[in-house]
Formats: structure tokens, C-alpha cells, sequence
């Protein structure tokens, strides 16, 4: 029987394989670290509940690979609600109930189950292991988020709250302002990446395998049935896409119109180098005179449906610089860096364009996301299209949000006969 020595230990070849348990896999850190993070937050803690030895292993030899990556997301109601042993919040001997007039004693009620969980782990020790967080879907008052930003002993680097509850948007950016102040001490900001403004609901993997994003499912030919058209109405049904796809797709509005507001593109590039969010500001907006916004359509990596580019070269993952890029939902498995967020499988490098509803009016369509640049058409102001016109004559590309050559002929016809849209 021959030997093979790797390093300190020693492989006899041919020997019979010894039966390993589950505790001897996950001692080795290569492996733990690679396999906890496919583990949601019950299964951890149920696994960790198996026996002393496991608890051992996880909580006090190897927290920083146990949780690392804390996604308090994926417990389920109830369990929330039983680590907060009281039915209602109580905090310093005072309760708090919904009608309470006080603006702090309210942001408390709501703060009382997270931080009842913070406290527990606070009190082991683990609160300091956590970087990447991800409360998505969860009540996230502005006097908690502020604690986890700013207070010890949160180590937050990764931060998604994605769809979050009793948050304002005025609340979180004037506490990241306070976080990129000019007079911060060294160090601070702690975080390098929020997620906030993909929808909750874009549950890709990391795996390579697809994912999925809300998109209605056509059930009839038309404006509203073509895929893409209701992302940002947060549509309950999904289909697959492939991981990092997002922008590259050409999936047209991502956001809200609430979220495209010329602040939060403002806080964007304040941030640039600082914190990375999962959205980019428009930079065409940037070149010309249009106030800073941000860019919620994603035009796909086709370019200007004339000339196949425009004025502004294309973000290409890889090659553009970090600070211009998005994040990538979801928040990263294996790392809480920024890099790690913006990272897709070896060997994509994909180009995209982005921009904001104000570069793209009367410029996209809006059922096949073709779209025309600045170089190659200028919309006629004030211009009516009758059904009876032929608008490519005219110099029309895009008339009622539909480009004439192809969607708006499509449409006529599809909306024509008894109880269409033009019957």
C-alpha cells in the first residue's frame, strides 16, 4: 500500500475510507466557510441546537465563518416574535404602544423585536462577527438603523434593506450624510455597501444557476403583458434570469418613481468611493443640463437602437471603475466587500447602459426597451400622432410610450377589435 504525504498529513492510497460525521467535516474552517453561508438563519441555529459539540463549534471555535453573513430576513414571524418573550415592546421599565404620540417611543415599539436579537447576540459574543446583515422585508425604525451604523459593537461592512418597513427615505439619507461628514473620525463609515433600492423579491443566486425577478406573466398580447414592463410595480409573479443579468437584460424600470428623486442621486455621488449601493446616478444626465438623478431604467448592453452606442460609453463590469458600478443583488455568500458584490462568474466582463426617466422621455419604448440616443433622433415637441398617420413618415420613433415602426402598429391591431383599447 503506497503513501502520499500532502503537506503534514499522510494519504494511503488504497486504504479504506474512514466514516467522518458531520462535526469532523465542519471542523475543517475551508469547508465551514463554504457551507454555512447556503444555510439560512433557522437551519443555523437549529443546527447549532443539535448537540453541545456542534454549538461548540460553530458559536465559540469558528463564529467568524458561523456569522459572518447574518440574514434575519428568513425568520419567520412567529419566531421573531417569541425572542421578544412580551407581547408588547417594553423598554426601561415604559411600554410602547402604536398610538403613542412620541415620535422616539415609536421608532422603540417597532425596534423592540431586532433588538431583542441584537442583545442576544451582543450578549455572546457573536454581534462582532456579523459584516454583511441583511434585514430585507423586516421593520427597520430610523433610531435602529442609526444604532447599527454608528454604534458599537456592530461591524456591519455589507448592509441590505431591501423593502424594509418604518424606514423614510428623508430618515436614512440624512444618516448616511452624517456618516460621509467631512469631520468623520478615521474609519468611519464602517459600511462599504447598502442595498436598498432592488426589490426584495430578486431573489438571484450566486450559483450560477438563474434567479428570479418579479415580471408579469403575459397572458395576452399588449403594452402591459411584455416582460419587464411592470418591474417597477413590483409585480408578485417571477420568472428566471441568470445571475448579474439585472442590468444587463434590458429589463426597463427597476425602481419606484419615488426613488429616483434628484437627493438621493446627490447622496449617491457624495458617496463615491466611500459606500456602493445597489443603483448608479444617469451620467448622461450628468453631461448635459438635467439636475443629478438616478439611473432606474436599464437599457441593456445594445446601445442606441440607430447607431448601437451613445454619447456616454457603456458601464462594463471589470473595466469601469468600482465607484461607478452597482451592486449586485443579492448581498454576496463568501465576502463583505464591495469587490465581492460587484464580482460575477469568471471570465463576464458585461457592458450595460443606464439611465434616468428624464433622458429616456419620448426616447424608449416602453414594450421592447428599443431606444433612440441624443446623436441620432430628437423628438418633435408638441407633435400629436393621429392612428390614421404614419408616424415613421413623420420622423416618429416613439408615440404614447411605444416606437411606431413596430410595439404601436402591434398595438393598434391588438386593440381593435371588441372591447380593445381602441374598439
Amino acid at each position: 500500500m503506497q503513501g502520499i504525504e500532502v503537506g503534514m498529513a499522510s494519504i494511503q492510497i488504497g486504504a479504506p475510507l474512514e466514516r467522518k460525521s458531520l462535526q469532523d467535516l465542519l471542523s475543517i474552517q475551508l469547508i465551514l466557510s463554504q457551507t454555512v453561508p447556503y444555510l439560512d438563519t433557522p437551519s443555523l441555529l437549529h443546527l447549532s441546537a443539535a448537540s453541545k459539540d456542534l454549538r461548540s463549534l460553530l458559536v465559540d471555535t469558528y463564529p467568524s465563518c458561523t456569522f459572518r453573513r447574518l440574514d434575519l430576513s428568513t425568520l419567520p414571524s412567529p419566531l421573531l416574535q417569541a425572542i421578544t418573550s412580551s407581547t408588547e415592546a417594553t423598554i426601561a421599565g415604559s411600554t410602547y404602544r402604536h398610538t403613542s404620540q412620541n415620535a422616539d417611543s415609536v421608532d422603540d415599539y417597532y425596534a423592540a423585536p431586532l433588538r431583542r436579537v441584537f442583545y442576544v447576540l451582543k450578549r455572546t459574543a457573536i454581534l462582532n462577527y456579523v459584516t454583511t446583515l441583511v434585514l430585507d422585508r423586516l421593520t427597520v425604525p430610523a433610531a435602529l438603523l442609526r444604532e447599527i451604523l454608528c454604534d458599537e459593537p456592530f461591524n456591519v461592512r455589507i448592509l441590505s434593506l431591501r423593502g424594509v418597513k418604518n424606514l423614510g427615505d428623508e430618515k436614512l439619507i440624512q444618516i448616511l450624510r452624517y456618516l460621509i461628514r467631512p469631520s468623520r473620525p478615521k474609519g468611519i463609515p464602517k459600511l462599504k455597501g447598502l442595498y436598498y433600492f432592488t426589490s426584495p423579491e430578486c431573489v438571484e443566486t450566486r450559483l450560477g444557476n438563474g434567479s428570479a425577478y418579479p415580471s408579469p406573466q403575459p397572458s395576452a398580447s399588449g403594452v402591459t403583458t411584455v416582460p419587464g414592463s411592470h418591474l417597477g410595480n413590483r409585480a408578485s409573479s417571477t420568472r428566471s434570469i441568470p445571475f448579474g443579468s439585472l442590468w444587463t437584460e434590458g429589463l426597463g424600470n427597476l425602481f419606484h418613481p419615488g426613488v429616483t428623486c434628484e437627493t438621493w442621486a446627490q447622496l449617491i455621488e457624495a458617496c463615491q468611493g466611500i459606500i456602493a449601493f445597489d443603483t448608479v446616478v444617469c451620467r448622461h444626465g450628468r453631461q448635459s443640463s438635467i439636475p443629478p438623478r438616478i439611473a432606474s431604467i436599464a437599457l441593456g448592453a445594445c446601445g442606441c437602437q440607430q447607431c448601437h452606442a451613445a454619447p456616454e460609453p457603456p458601464l462594463t463590469f471589470g473595466q469601469t471603475p468600482a465607484y461607478q458600478l452597482p451592486l449586485l443583488p443579492p448581498p454576496p455568500l463568501f465576502s463583505s466587500t464591495v469587490k465581492a458584490g460587484q464580482s460575477l462568474p469568471m471570465g463576464q466582463n458585461p457592458a450595460f447602459y443606464a439611465r434616468c426617466t428624464a433622458c429616456m422621455k419620448d426616447r424608449r419604448c416602453e414594450q421592447c426597451n428599443s431606444w433612440w440616443c441624443e446623436n441620432c433622433y430628437t423628438p418633435p415637441c408638441g407633435q400629436s400622432l393621429s392612428q390614421n398617420t404614419a408616424g415613421a413618415e413623420k420622423g416618429v420613433k416613439v408615440h404614447l410610450g411605444l416606437c411606431v415602426s413596430h410595439c404601436l402598429v402591434e398595438e393598434l391591431y391588438t386593440g381593435a377589435g371588441e372591447g380593445g383599447m381602441w374598439g
